[in-house]
């Protein structure tokens, strides 16, 4: 099947039936990249959707699970184990924004985020990169520091998820070599719209990061509806070459 869309970036197992979007999607020609915040709810999410054509499901440990506590060393250890079985590794990062996670557990996401970059550099292959989809808030130097240390800017493709930190780190992390998806919210300030001007055509991705908060019922409509918002927007300032240059990416990273 020939993909026309795809969503980088969301959280397919939190929709209300995430089997019924994923097949939506399918129909659309849209592929998803499902990312999951813990790997519990990677290995829930794989057993619901790994048999779904068109979706690619991430393991993940999003940065504020760790910062608040609902998970711990059983949750590094788990993601580590699983992540030679799993090309795909999201949402995992760093989040330096004290009204998500204190500044006490700073030094818990980055012990916790090096040792999954440490895996995923290690445990990937040059015929079948690992993937990461990368939280990275207030925090991008430490991210790419880490990565660098990991081999993983070498080794792995590394997508740092609604880039929102300051123009100078965004052009480090196009030196570094990273990937970016942005999405309809991004791209609804100044900011997003001209960091799409900047990115390398050749390591853009559109993403939705759906469901958001407040969502009540949620289908593949809304993802529909949000990737066209930020397509258009995206012909609209860098023309539609480069928007078909990120379908391209999509499915070169996702269906190897």
């Amino acid at each position: 099947m020939t993909f026309e869309h795809a969503d980088t970036h969301c959280h397919l197992d939190q929709f209300d039936d995430p089997r019924a979007a994923a097949a939506e999607a399918a129909r659309a020609r849209t592929a998803l990249l499902a990312v999951t915040t813990t790997p519990q709810d990677y290995l829930v999410a794989r057993e619901l959707l790994g048999d779904c054509a068109n979706v690619r499901v991430g393991a993940g440990l999003h940065p504020w699970w760790l910062a608040d506590g609902r998970s711990g060393e059983d949750g590094i250890l788990a993601l580590e184990s699983l992540i030679p079985t799993t090309r795909f590794i999201g949402e995992i990062g760093l989040d330096f924004m004290e009204k998500h996670a204190p500044v006490g557990s700073w030094k818990l996401q980055e012990a916790a985020f090096r040792r999954i970059c440490a895996s995923a550099g290690s445990a990937s292959a040059p015929d079948a990169p690992k993937v990461l989809s990368i939280h990275a808030v207030r925090s991008t130097e430490t991210v790419l520091g880490i990565l660098r240390e990991t081999d993983c800017l070498e080794t792995c493709i590394c997508i740092l998820h609604w880039f929102s930190d300051s123009a100078d780190l965004l052009w480090d992390a196009i030196h570094a070599g990273c990937w970016f998806s942005l999405g309809e919210r991004s791209l609804r300030t100044g900011k997003g719209r001209e960091y799409l001007k900047l990115i390398p055509r050749d390591r853009l991705l559109f993403e939705t990061d759906m469901p958001w908060p407040g969502d009540a019922v949620l289908g593949f409509a809304a993802i529909a509806g949000s990737l066209d918002h930020a397509e258009r927007t995206a012909v609209a300032i860098i023309g539609e070459d480069a928007v078909r240059q990120a379908h391209e990416n999509a499915a070169g990273i996702l269906f190897l």
